[in-house]
């Protein structure tokens, strides 16, 4: 575990994004973002799973917003159901993209598990998967929310250290 400032994170996957961006005419807006604990390599992979299917499960212009808190013990307590003792970032990917029934919520996560077919959108069905098993990694969780057409919200929780 290093040091890892999220901001330079997320520079990092625009970057590596940044064709595709412009082709889509995506715009990104987010929080000053906090310097956390944790393994670069995953942090960047968790940062660019989530904007590569805000990107890709759209049909207008993606709008990705990013925002952070940090929550105290009792407020994840609230969240996660079980008492905490250190607080938590909370850091928020919200798109308005395609969207999906939240009885789905859950498998999502589910290796393989894709929820629109190969055709329309292409892709693995692994990234959610390594999202959670990430932030997993790093002592946290990840919950997500949305309504078909309404876009989608990803919360990932990760301890302060």
């Amino acid at each position: 575990y290093t040091d890892i400032d999220l901001n330079g994170v997320l520079e990092l996957v625009k970057n590596d994004f940044d064709l595709l961006l412009k082709e889509k005419g995506a715009v990104i807006k987010t929080d000053e973002l906090p310097v956390i604990k944790g393994i670069p390599l995953q942090i960047n992979q968790l940062f660019s799973n989530l904007i590569s299917n805000s990107l890709k499960f759209s049909s207008a212009p993606p709008h990705i917003r990013i925002s952070y808190r940090l929550l105290s013990p009792q407020e994840i307590s609230l969240v996660c159901g079980s008492h905490q003792e250190n607080p938590c970032n909370e850091l928020i990917f919200e798109d308005n993209g395609i969207g999906f029934d939240q009885q789905y919520a859950d498998q999502i996560f589910t290796m393989f598990r894709r929820l629109q077919s190969n055709q329309d959108y292409p892709g693995t069905g692994i990234g959610l998967a390594l999202c959670k098993k990430i932030a997993e990694n790093h002592h946290g969780f990840i919950r997500t929310s949305s309504e078909p057409g309404k876009g989608a919200s990803f919360r990932v929780y990760l301890p302060v250290q």
